[in-house]
This record gives structure tokens, C-alpha cells and sequence, in this order.
């Protein structure tokens, strides 16, 4: 496994347990960390993308992913994994996603998740971001 994948590997693992904080720290100062289907929600740097996920994770009681596939070409890893958001309520949703990492000395600077914003809000409670409209 190359120290990148070991990377990646470790930030999803961070992710299950929601310690944002650790998710952050593998991140580049100027890591810019996007959700295709929420441009304008586009952030740049650890602190931005720990305050970003804490939004929208902040209330989980953990959220495993599955990898289905890795690909990893240079300094660029593509995965397509499905997610599991364990609500402390006890909802649960599923989300397919597929993502691009580009990694400099060591750390994430690119992260790009491509998912379905219907599939994601359809299946979360209303408690779980009220001030966003369910199209």
C-alpha cells in the first residue's frame, strides 16, 4: 500500500469515528476540499474543511464507508465507496460517492466528492441541516 493510499485510508477511518479534527490534519494548507453538487460550498485550508464538516457530520453518531474501488495514478487517487450516516436518533442514510484526492508531500490538496444531493437529503430527518431546502 503506497503512503498516499495509507493516507486516505486513515482520513476515512478518522471519518467513521467523526474526529474532524484528525480528518483535517490530513489536509494541505491550501487543500481545497469541494461537493460537486454544492459548488458554492467549495472551502480551502484544515480549519474551513473541519468547520465545513462539522456542519453537515457534526450531529452523527459515525459514518463508515465502504470502498468499493481504488485507482491510484501518480499523486491522484480516484475512490468510489458507500457511506453509511448513523444519526444519533437512530436514522440511518446511504450515500454512493465517488471522489478524487490529489496528495502533495504527503498530505490531501485536492478533494472533490461527486455524489446525488436527492439520494443524500431524502433520506435524513428533518432535524439534520432545517435551514436547506429537500428538492
Amino acid at each position: 500500500m503506497s503512503p498516499n493510499e495509507t493516507r486516505l485510508r486513515q482520513l476515512f477511518a478518522d471519518l467513521e469515528r467523526i474526529d474532524l479534527d484528525a480528518v483535517a490534519a490530513h489536509c494541505s494548507d491550501d487543500c481545497v476540499y469541494e461537493d460537486v453538487p454544492v459548488a458554492e460550498a467549495t472551502v480551502v485550508g484544515p480549519a474551513a474543511i473541519r468547520a465545513k464538516l462539522d456542519m453537515g457530520l457534526g450531529t452523527l453518531e459515525r459514518l463508515p464507508a465502504t470502498i468499493h474501488e481504488l485507482l491510484e495514478s501518480g499523486d491522484t487517487i480516484m475512490v468510489e465507496r458507500t457511506e453509511v450516516w448513523h444519526h444519533r436518533t437512530g436514522e440511518r442514510a446511504t450515500l454512493r460517492v465517488a471522489a478524487v484526492f490529489k496528495f502533495r508531500d504527503g498530505k490531501i490538496s485536492l478533494w472533490r466528492d461527486y455524489w446525488d444531493m436527492r439520494t443524500l437529503f431524502g433520506q435524513q430527518p428533518a432535524s439534520w441541516l432545517p435551514d436547506v431546502p429537500r428538492q
